[in-house]
């Protein structure tokens, strides 16, 4: 497959509010904090039309919480991923119009490939106080802060979408490595 990327689109960040309330509608009994992640939060970055959003809970034994209110459509649940993040629950948004084609848990019993171009939001939640959840934002923050990261970053991710992929799992790994030595050098 390939990445399909597309440059800056300002609407963007309506997108994310407006997922971000449906969202607290569904959650408000945990108040949790809901970020705007990923290349679609960073002005002047392209990225795969898909909004990356952190939800942050206060404790691990919240995530269920969260799978319990949100494993109905429009949202997905990937629970084939809680054993290499236990710390972490992943849901994907399907737009309305395909929401019907996906059960509302994947499993690895029931599992498919989403396409890029069914999909509109990613959600990671996770605990606030985590590593992960700091080093999104620090990510976030510091490409916002450095032109000379974001555009580096940007053409690193330019030559990526050249490529071709298993899956948008295999993209994120390439992508790693680079991220990384940006998160070592947004904390020194």
């Amino acid at each position: 497959m390939k990445i399909s990327l597309s440059e800056y689109d300002p609407n963007w960040q309506q997108q994310f509010l407006l997922e971000k309330e449906r969202l607290l509608t569904r959650l408000q009994f945990i108040n949790p904090m809901i970020e705007h992640i990923g290349s679609t939060s960073i002005i002047g970055l392209s990225a795969k039309p898909i909004i990356d959003m952190m939800i942050g809970v206060r404790e691990e034994n919240q995530l269920e919480k969260v799978v319990d209110a949100l494993a109905q459509s429009p949202y997905v649940y990937v629970s084939i991923y809680d054993k290499q993040l236990p710390f972490r629950r992943f849901f994907i948004v399907v737009k309305k119009a395909y929401a019907d084609l996906y059960p509302h848990v994947l499993t690895t019993e029931n599992f498919m490939e989403i396409p890029h171009q069914h999909r509109i939001a990613h959600i990671h939640t996770v605990p606030f106080e985590s590593q992960w959840w700091e080093d999104h934002l620090l990510f976030r923050d510091f490409l916002t802060q450095s032109k000379e990261h974001l555009l580096e970053y940007g053409n690193f991710k330019k030559e990526l979408a050249q490529k071709e992929w298993t899956n948008g799992n295999e993209y994120a790994g390439a992508k790693a490595k680079f991220i990384q030595s940006i998160l070592n050098e947004a904390k020194s």
